[in-house]
């Protein structure tokens, strides 16, 4: 590439540029010029020329090599057809009367200006903060414990121990499975966000709901579920961290009926990446296997009853990431019996960072 030689009598430049957005630099070139002779009109137009090819240059900048406040060497993205940046460098001696130099690839030095003056970059070696470009990086939603209870004989309300390790800012999800259908009475303590309870109509004989909350600095030592009527439960609280701190939860289904051998868990749709699927459901009397799911490609939460007697009442929880947004799919609980139950799918968003 050639550039042509001009003759300046003054050449002043004054240079501003943001730092890196993404993998490039976006520059400001404000330019300031004038001629002290009777050719102060061409000359003017000359280093209009000189000082346009550099602004275009450094606006393509990708990344700087050196510099300093008489030289720049940097790349620009490919101008030849060989799938490699082009390096670029422009420099000064700093001595009035030395020419401004320019050389491509390592080339030939040219003579793009010359008897300057003054050339000046030291803007360019400021670095100023520019709004990220980068698409925020989501982060993976992690269980980390879980704590539970039982209520083995007829009663109204359950007791939930706070998980030992909660600290402020983690995510706690509650569940409440009862036998007997409560779903008009169900509640949840004060400062707890309901997301659903089932079933929501017919005549299934058993109850199955689910809260969120985010913990406070002052959590107290144990939660506290109230009902109507006189039932079996078993609850628990579950605790996660890496969650969206302001809307953790992205969505969710919820599904019941009558199950032969596997109940149905219902798909969700998740808007984000890297969501991770709990479900979780509730079944009527004693159906289950302790600690087996049957939930394919799930961890583990919770498979359990309150006893194992006919009033029982039993409840379980798994779950997996969901790298990619969209619908998660249906899966099911495996049973050892026929039950009714009550199944939600919850896709919890994660902590974006910038």
């Amino acid at each position: 590439m050639q550039r042509h030689a001009f003759t300046l009598i003054e050449l002043t430049v004054a240079l501003a540029a943001s730092t890196i957005l993404v993998a490039g630099l976006a520059s400001s070139l404000y330019i300031s010029s004038q001629a002290l002779n009777v050719n102060a009109s061409q000359k003017t137009r000359t280093a209009a020329v000189v000082l346009h090819d550099l602004a275009t240059d450094l606006n393509k900048a990708v990344e700087f090599s050196e510099r300093t406040a008489t030289a720049l060497t940097f790349t620009v993205p490919d101008r030849n057809g060989d799938s490699a940046p082009e390096v670029i460098r422009y420099a000064w001696t700093g001595t009035p009367g030395d020419p401004l130099t320019y050389q491509y690839n390592g080339g030939t030095v040219v003579n793009i200006a010359t008897d300057v003056q003054s050339f000046n970059t030291t803007a360019l070696t400021r670095d100023m903060v520019a709004e990220s470009l980068v698409t925020p990086v989501a982060s993976n939603v992690v269980f980390e414990e879980m704590t539970s209870a039982k209520l083995a004989s007829n009663g109204s309300s359950i007791a939930i121990t706070k998980p030992p390790g909660t600290t402020q800012g983690d995510l706690l999800i509650a569940a409440v499975a009862t036998d007997g259908n409560v779903t008009s009475s169900l509640v949840g303590p004060s400062g707890w966000n309901l997301i659903t309870i089932g079933p929501s109509g017919g005549s299934i004989r058993q109850t199955l709901g689910v809260w969120w909350k985010i913990a406070s600095s002052s959590e107290p030592g144990s939660y506290q579920f109230n009902w109507a009527l006189s039932e079996q439960a078993y609850g628990w609280v579950m605790r996660f961290k890496g969650h969206d701190a302001t809307s953790p939860i992205n969505a969710f289904a919820m599904e019941s009926g009558y199950a032969i051998l596997t109940a149905p868990s219902p798909a969700v749709v998740s808007s984000v990446d890297n969501a991770l699927i709990l479900r979780l459901a509730g079944f009527d009397s004693y159906p289950i296997t302790l600690n087996v799911l049957g939930l394919v490609g799930h961890s583990l939460i919770t498979m359990d009853s309150s006893s194992t007697s006919s009033s029982a009442t039993s409840g379980g929880a798994g779950y997996m990431q969901q790298s990619t947004a969209g619908n998660s799919g249906a899966s099911a609980f495996t049973l050892v019996g026929a039950e009714e139950f009550t199944s939600v799918t919850i896709a919890i968003a994660p902590e974006v960072n910038p």
